[in-house]
């Protein structure tokens, strides 16, 4: 699948590597590492799928990569997991537009660490989350937005 990402992200405009996990980021909600995303684009242009080509930008040079007519090929060969992205890629922009990301993003951690925070502040969340889940279950009861 993140090579999917990678060649529909690329066939937006063309980007260098550090910019590329940030656009994923941006469209898909999560940062794949450098560990990931490189060995990648190494494997791509292998396989004929991407370019790459140097270029200045103030004192760096930066490897640039774009996708290529086979690299096109292959997204219109995968247009299902293409459309499927687009969708997801749509919710994860509402869902930050509102400040849903922030909010799974905070709750993760806050889950995570739950055993190493002491009970009195956890229970100072508790109205928090109580109004919170019965705002999101009256929602969901609601059928006049669909």
């Amino acid at each position: 699948m993140l090579r999917v990402i990678v060649l529909k992200s690329l066939s937006e405009q063309p980007l260098h590597g550090y910019a590329l996990m940030n656009r994923i980021e941006e469209s898909y909600g999560f940062k794949p590492s450098p560990g990931a995303i490189y060995p990648l684009l190494r494997r791509m242009i292998l396989e004929g799928l991407v370019t790459v080509e140097e270029r200045r930008v103030g004192d760096k040079v930066v490897k640039v990569y774009s996708v290529t007519d086979m690299g096109v090929s292959y997204l219109r060969e995968h247009a299902s997991l293409v459309t499927l992205l687009d969708q997801l890629s749509a919710k994860l922009k509402i869902a930050s537009d509102i400040g849903l990301l922030a909010l799974a993003k905070n709750l993760f951690w806050l889950f995570r660490h739950i055993n190493e925070i002491p009970s009195d502040k956890l229970n100072e969340f508790k109205p928090k989350f109580s109004e919170l889940n019965e705002m999101i279950s009256r929602l969901k009861r609601v059928e006049t937005w669909r």
